[in-house]
């Protein structure tokens, strides 16, 4: 399977929704624009959000926030 490049990239999910998020860190600004392609399990992405978490409550870490 071949890499695309980021304007291949850009052209294929071009008509897919996004979302535009800035975080600083540090100091220095970062701007995340997500692709929502419809590529991923909604049931593997919530198994494994709902596992950091528990696993995050209980071992009583903090979750990082922007």
């Amino acid at each position: 399977m071949k890499n695309k490049t980021l304007a291949e990239l850009n052209e294929q999910f071009k008509d897919c929704p996004t979302r535009t998020s800035e975080y600083e860190i540090k100091g220095q600004k970062y701007i995340v624009v997500s692709h929502f392609t419809g590529n991923k399990s909604l049931s593997d992405t919530m198994y494994a959000y709902a596992l950091n978490r528990a696993m995050n409550e209980v071992l009583h870490r903090i979750p990082e926030t922007a």
